[in-house]
């Protein structure tokens, strides 16, 4: 073998990439592409947190039917970056977390998504409780269908997308999407 000969074939097995090495990359793009168009479509709308809105959505609907059904008090706890329903009970003279139930337990928002919650017109700041804190709920669903008024925001960091969901004191609720006019 002459030293051409030999420099190129030393040429052809180090010059470029490789068939597998460029498809892991085209891969790893895909679903890094992927993962950014889930969270937020092409209008520019947030979907992730459209699907968290519709959730507390219907946490809210389903506790303020069951709150009619089962005539007992329910509420909502609202935590820095968790929300939970809880139940009056009267035997005891205090509220408990609904734990036991799956679509009450505490549920925590995902990262990057924050919470602010206005109580008859009135803004409540949200604190992580302490360990003897009683649980005392900011919202409160009765069993005659009353509720509080009130306003819950979602708002990811660092986009100007919220989800509003505002309470009225029939238990109606008006909700204001992502990329929507209020």
């Amino acid at each position: 073998m002459t030293a051409r000969s030999r420099f190129i074939a030393g040429l052809r097995a180090t010059d470029g990439f490789t068939l597998i090495e460029i498809l892991v990359v085209l891969v790893i793009i895909a679903i890094m592409t992927s993962a950014a168009l889930y969270r937020i479509t092409v209008t520019g709308v947030d979907r992730g947190l459209d699907i968290e809105g519709d959730r507390f959505c219907d946490v809210i609907a389903a506790a303020t039917q069951q709150s009619g059904l089962e005539g007992r008090d329910l509420g909502l706890r609202f935590l820095p970056d968790q929300y939970e329903v809880v139940a009056y009970s009267a035997f005891t003279n205090e509220w408990r977390p609904l734990a036991d139930e799956g679509n009450y337990e505490r549920h925590s928002l995902p990262a990057g998504v924050h919470l602010s919650l206005e109580v008859e017109g009135k803004v409540t700041v949200l604190k992580p409780p302490a360990d003897k804190d009683p649980v005392l709920p900011q919202m409160i669903v009765s069993a005659a269908g009353d509720t509080s008024s009130y306003r819950v925001v979602l708002s990811r960091e660092g986009s100007e997308n919220t989800f509003t969901v505002e309470g009225m004191t029939d238990g109606t609720l008006k909700v204001t999407r992502p990329g929507s006019q209020p």
